[in-house]
């Protein structure tokens, strides 16, 4: 790559990410920079700044300050958000609501670098309550309080930088994206929990005791087909083929439409959900309050089943983990595995890998006694 005067290549000491700082000098006008995931944006953009400020055009201080962050917000609801799967806007509706408040009054030139690490701790350090509280002996217990993973907080963030990606490239709103000049978080190795045997049946049994009879079905459903919570908790009769054993999801994380195969209890379950009535609603899990749309925030029943099952250190998602490990342990290979979950690349299967060890050796056993070696 030729190296371009202004152009500045930046290591992180930490994750080993690689990122481009651009900086334009032009006589007697202040200095101006940024920093870009990759050297052809930052090439870009010096190019564009250079040409705006030499012909007058450029005054990225005065919109700044004359922009709150709540307008940004705003226009990033209207121009990105509406664009992306239910999935996808639920989760950044959420992580929007967040800054709104740490960061409402603010204008975009008061939004600095240390301004966004202040507010990240203060995200990292809150807590809030899973469940609801349980009596024990004639003793309330209250619901435990957690905090924010790494992971979650290096979300929020992403969540953010990407608004300000959005404000300094196409709307011109500022001039720098202040959440590239922090760290992130340090994450542990990608989490891998999964169900034994027991602790499988176990939670089943518990959430087809659930005040919320449906929770049953949807873990059963999760179980067998690997999808993600939105996929399943969005699912419309419409989608679902009886006939043909399939559900078509369209409202993916990555865009893509694909096919979840219905069969054995989870399929007779579905079959039983409908015929308890629950076809009145458009939705497979509508809310129970009979208020229109999917019931999405079921959180309280699904704590609840992980207690009286006994299960700890266990979410939702780890569902997923638990398909891939059954497929694993029935031989399916990380190309297999990725296609029932979803995956467009091979990098997220790979934490599976170890699952299948026994398999591999199998096979190479096999092969050596077959050949002589």
């Amino acid at each position: 790559m030729r190296e371009v005067p202004g152009i500045q290549k930046l290591v992180s000491p930490l994750t080993g990410k690689v990122s481009y700082r651009a900086q334009v000098r032009v006589k007697n006008k202040p200095p101006q920079s940024a920093t870009f995931p990759n050297h052809r944006e930052a090439k870009a953009w010096k190019e564009s700044t250079e040409s705006a400020i030499r012909e007058g055009r450029h005054f990225p201080h005065l919109k700044s300050k004359r922009t709150s962050f709540d307008q940004l917000v705003e226009r990033y609801r209207k121009s990105f958000l509406n664009d992306v799967c239910e999935s996808s806007k639920a989760t950044r509706e959420q992580h929007l609501a967040w800054w709104s408040k740490r960061l409402a009054g603010l204008s975009l030139a008061e939004i600095t670098a240390d301004v966004v690490a202040e507010a990240r701790d203060a995200l990292a350090a809150e807590t809030f309550t899973r469940g609801k509280a349980q009596k024990k002996r004639g003793v309330e217990i209250p619901p435990t309080q957690y905090r924010r993973s790494a992971a979650t907080v290096n979300r929020y963030a992403a969540t953010l930088s990407h608004l300000f990606t959005m404000a300094v490239k196409e709307w011109r709103m500022c001039s720098t994206n202040p959440v590239r000049d922090i760290n992130r978080k340090k994450e542990p190795g990608g989490r891998v929990r999964f169900l034994s045997d027991a602790e499988r049946e176990a939670l089943l049994s518990a959430c087809a005791a659930s005040a919320w009879p449906p929770l049953y079905v949807l873990v059963r459903l999760a179980i067998s087909t690997g999808a993600r919570r939105g996929e399943l908790i969005r699912l419309q009769w419409n989608q679902v083929d009886f006939d043909a054993r399939r559900v078509i999801v369209t409202d993916t994380k990555n865009g893509d439409p694909r096919t979840l195969p219905l069969v054995g209890k989870a399929l007779e379950a579905l079959r039983a959900l409908k015929l308890q009535g629950s076809a009145k609603s458009p939705w497979v899990f509508p809310q129970p309050s009979g208020h229109p749309g999917p019931y999405e925030n079921f959180d309280g029943t699904w704590y609840d089943a992980l207690k009286a099952a006994g299960i700890e250190n266990f979410r939702f998602h780890d569902l997923r983990h638990t398909t891939a490990s059954m497929l694993a342990a029935q031989g399916c290979s990380l190309l297999e595995i990725a296609d029932v979950l979803g995956h467009r690349t091979m990098a997220m299967v790979k934490r599976y890998s170890h699952l299948a060890q026994s398999h591999k050796v199998s096979a190479i056993e096999k092969m050596a006694q077959e050949r002589g070696l």
